[in-house]
Parts: structure tokens; C-alpha cells; sequence
């Protein structure tokens, strides 16, 4: 009965060292990652970690500003990466990025966010969720196990506006 009892809670508790819900090292170094973001016009995805690193430009990572700690400096490269959840605050969809607008939408209901993932149009209630990023020894690392609140309606750091026709 005893080994019976300590498999079961073996079995129900967690053991996450990898993968959506822990701390995940991306595979590419940072440099060829902004080089991808800018070169292919389109967030770096990334399956196993459930989002999307983008190159960030705006103000709101400034000292009191939304994303305060949540972007991470890309030495030499001249970016800042950002790690956006990929699912909706509407209802959980996972949300595309739209390459003829250039924002995330969602295929669901039609809630859309521009390319900071700030809500723009559409039923969600807010943005979408962040995850930290940092560069430790010439690799990102996104702690998946401790989401971001997302963005209330309103936040607009990019000030963007779509760039072409949209997708959804």
C-alpha cells in the first residue's frame, strides 16, 4: 500500500524541467533570432514553449512602464526581445501572426493585437500574456512557469497601425 500511495503522488506531482510550464532555453542564439524576427518580417515561434519572441521598439519596458523586466537586451544586435503567450484573453485560441497586417489574430472571433501583442480589436478583454525573457551566456531563456498578466485594453506602446489588409 505504501509504495502504491508514493507512486500515485509521484505520478501526480509535477516534475516540469522542460518544456511549456518551466524555464526553457530557446535553441538559437539571440543575434540569429533578432536576425530572423528582422530579416523575415515575422515573430521568431517557438512550439515547445507555447509563444512568440518579437523584436520590441517601444517605451513600455522603461523603469515604471508595463513591460518593465520582461524584455532582455540582445548585445550587438540592437534589439530587445520580448516572449508573448500564443493564446487569446478571449477564449484561449492560439492566435497567428497575420505576415499582410503585421499583428496577431486570432481566427476564433477576430481579436486582434498588434505586434506587441496590445489588444487592438475585438472581444478580447486585454492583451496578450508575457512571459520573462533573459540572455544568460549567449542563449535566451523564458520562464513559461510564470506568465504575465497581459496588457489592459488601452496599453498602445508601438502606436502601429495595421500594414496591410488583415488575415481574420
Amino acid at each position: 500500500m505504501a509504495q502504491f500511495g508514493g507512486a500515485s503522488l509521484a505520478f501526480l506531482w509535477p516534475n516540469l524541467k522542460s518544456g511549456f510550464g518551466s524555464l526553457i532555453t530557446v535553441p538559437d542564439p539571440p543575434d540569429s533570432i533578432t536576425s530572423q524576427i528582422i530579416g523575415s518580417r515575422q515573430p521568431y515561434y517557438l512550439g515547445m514553449g507555447r509563444f512568440y519572441l518579437i523584436n520590441y521598439a517601444g517605451d513600455g519596458d522603461k523603469p515604471g512602464g508595463p513591460y518593465e523586466g520582461l524584455t532582455a537586451t540582445v548585445p550587438n544586435a540592437g534589439g530587445r526581445l520580448m516572449a508573448l503567450y500564443q493564446k487569446c484573453a478571449h477564449l484561449g485560441c492560439r492566435v497567428p501572426f497575420c505576415q499582410q497586417s503585421q499583428w496577431f489574430e486570432c481566427p476564433c472571433h477576430g481579436s486582434k493585437y498588434n505586434y506587441a501583442g496590445e489588444y487592438q480589436l475585438g472581444p478580447a478583454p486585454s492583451g496578450l500574456w508575457r512571459f520573462p525573457v533573459k540572455i544568460d551566456g549567449g542563449q535566451v531563456k523564458v520562464d513559461t512557469s510564470s506568465p504575465t498578466s497581459n496588457p489592459p485594453r488601452g496599453t498602445n506602446t508601438i502606436h502601429q497601425a495595421p500594414e496591410g489588409p488583415f488575415c481574420v
